[in-house]
């Protein structure tokens, strides 16, 4: 049963930008206006939505849901009772105004013959949590380029498509949109093979069943191979064509099954929304600047060039860009050795950040005589993916035998830096000692020897509490912080004064407070 239809003809004041304008000229070489074109046309679906689905769709918990014919549903949270404007030709929209100001959203692409309410357990958390949410009747550009004109004052889009439909539609239109579409979602989908994301700064996730036989995972694993190494995968091993969303189908079958045993349990449904969540909250993947890529230029790194960088003594570096075995997509380490190797650092990017915006970072460190390895890591999170330093310890290749086993150290900035302290929890006696750039402690190390250094910026305002919540976090108890987790006799703490956030990377565009400090 569909909720009244909801047409608020007004938009947004908000000046569209470029974006805005790609999209509006994107309409003009179609020649598709949206009044005319956004009407509901899917007819009945074949596999309907399941009572968990139809649940979504009610009013609770401060969301309202409304119907606008054409595109689909609208779910707003009304707890702020921020206004946002809907448009005929958007059918199911969620969304969340409890912040002043809605910027991220989400568009989501049905499979052919899936009803779109199928997928409201997943917009309805993405509204609950702050963002726009729609989910378009039929998986076409035009729904999909209506729906995002309709809603300018979103700035940046994250799409999410099932299927050999809605995946490769999704696919397609990220890819041109850019930089309007920060991310990508391919559920049950494979990346067409005439499309390459390897060089795109586009947060992509793949979803897939082992039991999907419509799209198999041996199609979508094939696709890895035009993907970029920070791509996260995740395989559901149970799960066929059907099983992620909330419907009545199970495995393969487009049609409504009376046993409907197996599938997607509460687990997977969870796991699959906070991936979801994850999408938009970093969908904003940062980009490394030009001179930090200079850095991974062996010129520039040789002395004796007019570019060449400056050392601080006799020690040279090389830098290398060496493939992760075993990883599929392909995953690099970079690496900087010195000519006179004290000791190793194994380092983790901060979240979202891209990791060769550390090469100038790197440079310095290796410098001074510690060979550094950054480690591109699956959507660039090394909380999820905190155990890879163990891979360059125990590797056999033959750039890492020439630092001497009892000399490697972890490290990393921001959620790199949580995730270092992860593994010094974990692996501890793997590493000499641990260095967290603007980090901290998800775990206690109250009792770990494992010498800390925590260096953070007196300008960091990423987070509210002032720069010392770097140490009061950690180390005093509730109600002021969440500690005890640090060992002060083996732990220091240096506040850089006039650093921000990101001062110890090099990236293209910053949210945070200007540094006082320079960024050398």
């Amino acid at each position: 049963m569909r909720p009244a239809d909801n047409h608020v003809s007004s938009v947004s004041s908000r000046s569209p930008g470029i974006s805005g304008l790609v999209l509006l000229l994107l309409f003009m070489l179609l020649a598709l206006p949206c009044s005319v074109q956004c009407v509901a046309s899917a007819g009945v679906a074949l596999c309907p939505a399941n009572e968990e689905a139809v649940a979504a769709m009610r009013a609770a918990d401060n969301v309202s849901v409304s119907y606008t014919r054409g595109i689909c549903y609208s779910f707003v949270n009304t707890a702020n009772s921020v206004t946002i404007p809907f448009t005929p030709g958007i059918p199911y929209s969620f969304v969340n105004t409890g912040g002043d100001n809605i910027t991220l959203g989400m568009v989501i692409l049905p499979e052919l013959g899936v009803a779109p309410e199928a997928y409201a357990v997943y917009a309805r958390q993405i509204a609950l949590y702050g963002y726009y949410a729609v989910i378009v009747e039929n998986a076409t550009v035009e729904h999909v380029v209506c729906a995002m004109m309709q809603l300018l004052h979103v700035e940046y889009w994250t799409l999410l498509g099932h299927g050999n439909n809605g995946g490769v539609v999704a696919a397609r239109l990220a890819v041109t949109l850019q930089p309007k579409v920060k991310g990508l979602i391919l559920l049950a989908a494979a990346l067409p093979g005439d499309l390459d994301t390897q060089a795109l700064n586009l947060l992509l996730i793949v979803i897939y069943g082992g039991k999907d036989t419509l799209v198999t995972p041996e199609l979508i694993t094939k696709s890895f191979s035009h993907m970029a190494g920070d791509t996260s995968t995740l395989l559901f091993p149970n799960l066929g064509h059907f099983d992620f969303v909330h419907s009545k189908c199970k495995g393969n079958d487009l049609h409504p099954s009376c046993n409907r045993q197996g599938g997607l349990t509460s687990n997977d449904a969870v796991c699959i929304a906070q991936y979801l969540l994850y999408s938009l909250y970093y969908s904003q993947w940062e980009v490394a600047s030009a001179k930090a890529l200079s850095y991974g230029d062996n010129e520039k790194l040789t002395p004796g060039h007019n570019d060449s960088k400056s050392y601080p003594s006799d020690i040279h570096v090389k830098f290398t860009e060496f493939p992760i075995p075993g990883t599929s997509p392909q995953r690099v380490w970079w690496i900087f050795t010195p000519s006179q190797i004290r000791g190793g650092l194994i380092y983790y990017p901060g979240a979202a950040v891209d990791g060769r915006a550390y090469f100038p970072l790197a440079f310095e460190i290796a410098a001074r005589g510690h060979m550094v390895v950054i480690v591109q890591l699956p959507l660039r999170n090394a909380g999820i993916n905190f155990a890879d330093a163990n891979v360059v310890l125990n590797s056999n290749i033959s750039a890492f035998s020439v630092v001497p086993e009892d000399r490697w150290a972890i490290g990393g900035h921001s959620l790199g830096g949580l995730g270092a302290s992860l593994y010094a929890g974990a692996y501890g006696n793997q590493v000499y000692a641990a260095v967290f750039h603007a980090g901290g402690w998800l775990i206690n190390l109250t009792q770990s020897e494992l010498p800390v250094l925590q260096m953070y910026g007196t300008l960091d305002d990423i987070f509210s509490g002032g720069y010392e919540r770097y140490r009061y976090l950690y180390v005093d108890p509730p109600p002021k912080g969440f500690g005890p987790f640090v060992n002060l006799n083996t732990t220091e703490f240096i506040p850089i004064v006039g650093a921000n956030h990101y001062q110890n990377s090099f990236q293209q565009q910053c949210s945070c407070s200007w540094p006082c400090a320079s960024m050398d």
